[in-house]
């Protein structure tokens, strides 16, 4: 199944998709940010309607929201909405039925995801307050988790973890974040009744219970390499072919100690853990690890092409992908677990 087009009705045409979700019956739930809208398409791509759009209203969305949507306890759906601190949860019909913005008092600006009992895993973004002007550097600020009431209010503080790896360069008028190739990321997510806050700078997972103690730990052995002034220039020119000048903007770029070991992890219905494997320079796989709820390597898991997965379900991937003009699609693949 195939979501998207170039032309024709509006409704088909995509913009900025920031996640895809399949409801229990089958309906497919698009995040199109560049509208402000939850499109509903059924089980075979057919347009339903239109959730949300952008306003200030109950149920609307501000400026690029929705990113993500998300199962909420019961047959409902949480929609994201970073700049605004805020989740809208609505139910499977549309109906809106409430949202929970992040006050500034808890210390919270961003939720993570919904725990089975209606509380939320929360986090702190990174932030950077700035260096001396003219001078650039490879910093990582740290993240905060805690859990949330549904109010809003603060159940638990988890306490303080690693985040992600930042390059910024100092300017005159403050810190100006740029892009880095091979920065090892801070991720945290919701598996079953557990809470994940981990980094890729080594290939294991840590789950903990809502009280904060360690429940469980996923590990594999993986290959950890450093990268090379050579990959970083190798890097920015496959990605900027059309612009030598983007390898004097590296020639100073510091490098990391390692490279990530792994790039981004999915839960899927059944609680397995896909895990995507990082590719070093070179590599052209697109591989993924299962594991299964207790953390038992599965196996290992191709994708196709470009696709970009979203979401996973018993005998379906859902994902994203662009073609050479880029054009958005939103895809279904078919899922086959059988000796899983």
């Amino acid at each position: 199944m195939s979501i998207g087009t170039a032309g024709g009705d509006p409704a088909y045409e995509l913009f900025r998709v920031g996640d895809a979700m399949r409801l229990s019956d089958g309906r497919i739930v698009v995040a199109n940010t560049g509208s402000g809208e939850l499109r509903i398409f059924d089980s075979e791509g057919v347009h339903l309607e239109s959730w949300g759009g952008q306003g200030d209203g109950p149920g609307e969305f501000g400026i690029m929201a929705p990113t993500e949507v998300e199962r909420w306890p019961g047959d409902s759906l949480m929609a994201r909405e970073p700049f605004q601190r805020r989740i809208s949860v609505f139910s499977g019909r549309g109906a809106f039925g409430r949202a929970l913005r992040l006050q500034p008092q808890s210390g919270y600006e961003s939720v993570v995801g919904p725990l089975p009992d209606g509380r939320v895993l929360a986090q702190t973004l990174t932030t950077y307050s700035g260096g001396t002007p003219g001078t650039s550097e490879l910093t990582r600020p740290d993240r905060e988790y805690g859990i949330l009431e549904a109010d809003g209010s603060v159940h638990r503080d988890l306490g303080v973890f690693p985040g992600s790896e930042l390059y910024v360069v100092n300017t005159a008028n403050g810190p100006r974040p740029r892009r880095y190739p091979f920065e090892r990321h801070a991720f945290a997510f919701v598996w079953g009744d557990l809470v994940v806050m981990s980094t890729s700078d080594r290939y294991e997972i840590r789950a903990y219970r809502t009280d904060g103690s360690l429940a469980r730990i996923v590990r594999r052995d993986h290959e950890v390499r450093p990268p090379t002034r050579a990959d970083l220039r190798d890097y920015v020119a496959r990605q900027d072919p059309d612009r030598p000048e983007a390898l004097d903007a590296v020639a100073d770029m510091p490098l990391v100690e390692a490279f990530p070991a792994f790039n981004r992890v999915v839960v899927d219905r059944r609680d397995h853990l896909w895990i995507e494997e990082y590719r070093l320079p070179g590599e052209t796989h697109r591989l993924w690890t299962v594991f299964d709820p207790e953390g038992r390597a599965l196996g290992l898991v191709e994708m196709p092409g470009s696709f970009a997965v979203q979401e996973i379900g018993e005998d379906y991937i859902l994902g994203t992908r662009e073609d050479e003009l880029d054009i958005e699609y939103v895809e279904s693949w078919s899922l086959d677990r059988s000796g899983s």
